[in-house]
């Protein structure tokens, strides 16, 4: 859910990549310094650059292994998890210093400096693995120098977040803009369907079609504004769209199924005007006149706060290459959807586009928060 960042201060995966490389060489270069004072030889020496760049590839290991597996469950509280993965670095620390004090002992057995830390930081015991020698080394040679990469990880992050937060305020202004420049005035709309309801009271079927483009045009322009409703009021809005699209199309030619049923709590909040886009995409590219039997299938499920919502129907066969813009696949409109879930909920959704010759289908699975 995580792949392309937008607002990654990286413009490219070589440029990420680049940045990278460029860090751990110049924090080589800090290593064999300190580690030069340290063992009092001179910066080139053997000794020197091959124990630099042991404790540069464990620095290395500890810090991506921080970052991918150990920084997204402390965003999740998930302590058992992050408990654990920060015991595995204390004892990949330990245990990596004790690989490169043996391997220098060995390949430098006459080195005296060599032979003193093999002695204190080697594990000649179980019981060494939690010394006061092997905490202090962690302390002190891993987690210092550790530090900085994190800081930057964060410093990085904090402001990708608050680019990303930008750009959802950015995006609602925009929306809301486009919204009062297209409407007409919503009292003139509101004031012109009492009329219309009183010319057609008689008819059943219309005086109902007036009530539910009313409650949708009143959805759209009031409940649509707020940053969140009840999955009761999406669902009644649903409900009121489909049927308006039955009234639209003939049963005998578009067979309209759906089933929103199957919910626990119907007072879970979500955001409006999301899964309406992939019931308009339906019937927009959906329903063909050159099918005599169409059929559009929308179901929603929610349990334990886990919202699932599946769309699908059959399609023309039509040859893509010479058709009409407009009329090339059901995914017209998907990316501004997929970039709304991504702005409102990050990595808590997944959407699952499938298409064949013959059905389109879309499966979007939504956490939704208390």
């Amino acid at each position: 859910m995580l792949g392309n960042n937008k607002f990654s201060i990286y413009h490219s995966q070589s440029a990420r990549i680049s940045l990278h490389i460029l860090y751990w060489i110049v924090f080589y270069l800090f290593i064999l310094f300190v580690s030069r004072l340290s063992f009092n030889l001179s910066l080139l020496d053997p000794i020197n650059v091959l124990f630099s760049c042991g404790e540069l590839l464990i620095i290395v290991l500890i810090h991506y292994f921080l970052i991918y597996f150990t920084f997204p469950y402390v965003r999740k509280r998930k302590w058992l998890i992050v408990f654990t993965n920060l015991v595995l670095v204390y004892l990949i620390s330990v245990t990596g210093a004790a690989v490169i004090f043996k391997v220098l002992k060995e390949s430098y057995p006459e080195s005296a400096i060599i032979s003193s830390y093999h002695e204190r930081y080697g594990i000649h015991h179980f019981t060494k693995l939690f010394s006061f020698n092997s905490a202090l080394w962690v302390l002190i040679n891993i987690i210092w120098y550790t530090i900085p990469g994190m800081f930057i990880k964060i410093i990085k992050d904090t402001y990708e977040n608050l680019q990303e937060k930008l750009a959802i305020i950015e995006e609602k202004n925009a929306i809301e803009l486009n919204f009062l420049r297209a409407q007409i005035q919503p009292h003139f709309l509101f004031n012109s369907l009492n009329n219309i309801y009183g010319l057609v009271i008689d008819n059943d079927i219309a005086c109902k079609a007036v009530l539910q483009l009313s409650d949708l045009l009143r959805f759209s322009i009031h409940d649509g504004k707020k940053d969140n409703i009840t999955l009761k009021e999406e669902i009644v809005f649903l409900t009121n769209y489909i049927h308006l699209e039955k009234i639209r199309h003939k049963e005998e030619r578009v067979q309209i199924n759906y089933d929103f049923e199957k919910i626990e709590s119907k007072e879970l909040p979500i955001k409006p005007l999301i899964l309406v886009n992939f019931i308009e995409n339906a019937f927009k590219h959906g329903v063909n006149a050159s099918i005599k039997r169409m059929w559009v299938d929308i179901e929603m499920r929610e349990e334990n706060g886990l919202l699932t919502f599946r769309i699908a129907n059959n399609k023309a066969k039509i040859n893509i290459a010479s058709a009409a813009p407009e009329t090339k696949g059901n995914g017209i409109g998907l990316s501004n959807v997929r970039r709304r879930l991504e702005l409102e909920y990050h990595e808590y959704y997944s959407l699952d586009v499938k298409e064949t010759e013959d059905i389109f289908e879309v499966v979007l699975v939504i956490k939704l928060h208390q």
